[in-house]
């Protein structure tokens, strides 16, 4: 399948069946980073229960449904969606009221800003 450059949002196919499915991945996809909040950028094994559209950016050594899935962003949608980020994205961590940036191969902190 083609994806887009940035977001990697799938695209539809023109013979496509069932083209509802991808639309909506993609729609998800946009709802996860476009304005990207996250609770918690440290977490290395997925909450219990969480709610549809909670997002994270994943621990280190992560495990269970997250593992092999290190610093990508994990968003719930009736299951777990991984997207490996690109440089330059930025993301909003709630539980510790930053900013980060990905870097090309961590996040790190932004300063100044709060």
């Amino acid at each position: 399948m083609t994806t887009s450059p940035n977001l990697s949002l799938v695209y539809l196919s023109a013979s496509q069946a069932q083209k509802e499915v991808t639309h909506n991945e993609a729609l998800n996809d946009l709802d996860a980073l476009v304005q990207l909040s996250v609770a918690s950028r440290t977490l290395t094994t997925p909450p219990a229960t969480p709610a549809e559209g909670d997002s994270y950016i994943v621990g280190a050594a992560a495990t269970g449904a997250w593992a092999g899935h290190d610093l990508a962003v994990a968003a719930y949608y009736g299951g777990w969606v991984f997207k490996t980020p690109k440089a330059g994205w930025l993301a909003f961590v709630r539980g510790e009221t930053k900013f980060y940036v990905f870097n090309g191969s961590s996040w790190a902190a932004l300063g100044g800003f709060l």
